[in-house]
């Protein structure tokens, strides 16, 4: 661990900046570094900001668990079978071909080519 002392002018200015801005967050921080210095205002950062990481933490795993859950739902699709799709784009294809209308084709036969694997 390295002492304030041993920091470069960047890196003083740097922490000095960080903690103005999170002192207008939390007022508290002024009085830590005045009565503990900068190791206790930073050991109360990380107390301050705990809850807010793990809040952090748990949605980005429920996002890549979605992510995760929607690939393999992917390839595990009948779409995923190269007939399967062709069958089911000449289709879609041919239904906007006949219907001339974009909105008619991709909301009445799109869901049946992106949600196939629900259906069967």
């Amino acid at each position: 661990m390295r002492n304030w002392e041993d920091l470069s002018l960047l890196q003083k200015l740097a922490v000095g900046l960080g903690i103005l801005a999170i002192g207008m967050l939390a007022p508290e921080i002024a009085m830590l570094v005045q009565f503990g210095g900068i190791e206790v205002a930073f050991a109360f950062l990380l107390f301050f900001f705990k809850p807010a990481l793990v809040w952090l933490q748990h949605h980005y795993r429920v996002t890549q668990n979605a992510l995760a859950l929607a690939v393999v739902t992917l390839r595990h699709s009948a779409s995923a079978r190269p007939a399967v799709f062709g069958c089911q784009a000449i289709f879609c294809v041919t239904a906007f071909m006949l219907t001339g209308s974009v909105v008619f084709a991709t909301s009445f036969f799109m869901p049946g080519l992106l949600f196939n694997n629900l259906l069967v």
